[in-house]
């Protein structure tokens, strides 16, 4: 996008030039007209003069004469009797028709009945014109360089925030709630960022009533079944009981157990379910992805990451929850510990991902004084909201969070 910007930017500025210099070019061809023709105007006076002492002191006025007096991009016209044909003479450079009205003319009287006429070639005008052409190139050059540069700080600014807002997109199209929406006065990047902001609620607010549907569900259900299962239990346990009564009973827990299965398969079925369909990432190339994004910033600050894989690698997960846990951890990592640091990702049988980060030192306490971000209750937050846990306090002596299949 900002490329395309940038591009359009130098466009316009170089078809605005080009317009504007076509039409000063234009105006300009006129007034230099008017001016070489006000030049012409005055030598065709000097040269009637001259001509009209030479006719007076008896001389004649052939093609040699005026050849002797016209200029080198000039003809003359002399006319000394109207009966007689013209005497012509050009000079040097003239590239013009023997029609003087070719070019521009200025004629004067050069005695009694004599008349003479001064004809520019078309070229005068045009050298005029063209005479600044690299001059002109160079500053059209010089402004599609400062058009580009400034084409290019519209466009990343114009740009920037929907970069940003793509970046959002993604983020929550893999399950992430924690969008970084920019802060901009472009009323659509406003309206996108608002409509991104709204979705990430509504979706982070639907997992936490699934969630809170499956506790309730569990605790509803399960609690009067055990509760019927106890009762039938010590009823098929009395001696005084008919045989009858003692299968129909048999029956009844037989059907108890029945229920509570179904029950137990419907709770599971409704925290397994996937968060975002279509976004869930194999294990392995999760935390491949993971750990390379942090291997890379934690090596600005010379400190090493190794990390491991271990259980079901096929197994698939969201991705949005397992990044923002494991961002918030090594960001915690980064805050209270130093040296090396390991995170292991385990894949455990029923699914649950079991996520453990260590790091080698720590940082003083008193170092630890001023920054009142506590890092470890944010993940305790998120994993809880997600339905997982978190087990331990510092990563010098492991901190380990398990999170569910979604």
């Amino acid at each position: 996008m900002r490329e395309r910007l940038t591009a359009a930017f130098i466009v316009l500025s170089i078809v605005l030039l080009l317009g504007a210099g076509a039409v000063r070019t234009y105006v300009l061809r006129d007034l230099f007209r008017e001016q070489v023709a006000g030049q012409l105007d005055g030598r065709a006076q000097l040269l009637g003069e001259i001509l009209a002492e030479r006719t007076a002191s008896g001389g004649t006025i052939d093609v040699a004469e005026l050849a002797a007096l016209a200029g080198r991009e000039e003809r003359l016209e002399y006319v000394g009797d109207p009966d007689e044909e013209p005497v012509v003479a050009t000079g040097a450079d003239w590239d013009g028709a023997d029609d003087p009205g070719d070019g521009i003319s200025a004629s004067a009287n050069a005695g009694a009945d004599a008349m003479v006429t001064v004809t520019a070639a078309p070229s005068v005008v045009r050298d005029i014109i063209g005479r600044d052409v690299g001059s002109i190139a160079a500053l059209f050059l010089l402004i599609a360089v400062a058009a580009g540069m400034a084409g290019f700080l519209v466009a990343t600014a114009l740009s920037s925030p929907f970069q940003r807002l793509a970046v959002a997109a993604g983020a929550l199209g893999r399950g992430r709630f924690d969008l970084e929406l920019p802060d901009t006065k472009i009323p659509e990047a406003r309206e996108i960022a608002n409509a991104l902001r709204s979705s990430a609620l509504a979706l982070e607010d639907r997992v936490h009533r699934e969630r809170a549907f499956a506790e309730h569900a569990s605790h509803v259900l399960r609690t009067p079944l055990t509760g019927i299962r106890l009762e039938l239990e010590d009823l098929s346990l009395r001696d005084d009981l008919p045989t009858d009564a003692q299968e129909v009973v048999a029956r009844c827990l037989t059907r108890v157990e029945e229920v509570s299965s179904v029950a137990a398969e419907l709770v599971e079925i409704t925290r397994r379910g996937s968060l975002v369909v279509g976004a869930e990432v194999p294990l392995s190339e999760l935390s491949t992805q993971i750990a390379q994004r942090w291997a890379d910033r934690l090596a600005v600050r010379n400190r090493a990451l190794t990390a491991a894989v271990e259980g079901d690698l096929t197994l698939t997960y969201t991705p949005g929850p397992v990044e923002h846990a494991t961002d918030l951890l090594l960001a915690d990592v980064v805050r209270r510990g130093t040296g090396a640091v390991r995170i292991v990702f385990h894949a455990e049988p029923a699914g649950q991902l079991r996520v453990t980060v260590l790091c080698a030192g720590r940082v003083p306490d008193e170092d630890l004084a001023r920054d009142s971000v506590d890092r470890m209750a944010q993940v305790r937050v998120v994993v809880e909201a997600l339905g997982g846990r978190v087990t331990g306090t510092h990563p010098v002596d492991g901190v380990e969070v398990l999170l569910p299949r979604r």
